[in-house]
């Protein structure tokens, strides 16, 4: 079976990625509940990049 759940730490780039592709989807898109929704995964995912940031620091 297909396993959706990617539980490997993710590299700064690939968050980085994600993050733009996030906030340039925020940019575009009208409807009120979708933007939140991606407003919510971008924190997440920001959040996500700062850690591995902060552990690369180390």
């Amino acid at each position: 079976m297909f396993d959706v759940t990617d539980i490997r730490p993710n590299d700064p780039l690939e968050l980085a990625e994600q993050c733009m592709a996030l906030a340039s989807a925020i940019i575009h898109i009208e409807q009120v509940a979708v933007k939140e929704s991606l407003q919510f995964i971008l924190h997440e995912k920001m959040a996500a990049l700062f850690s591995v940031l902060n552990q690369l620091e180390k």
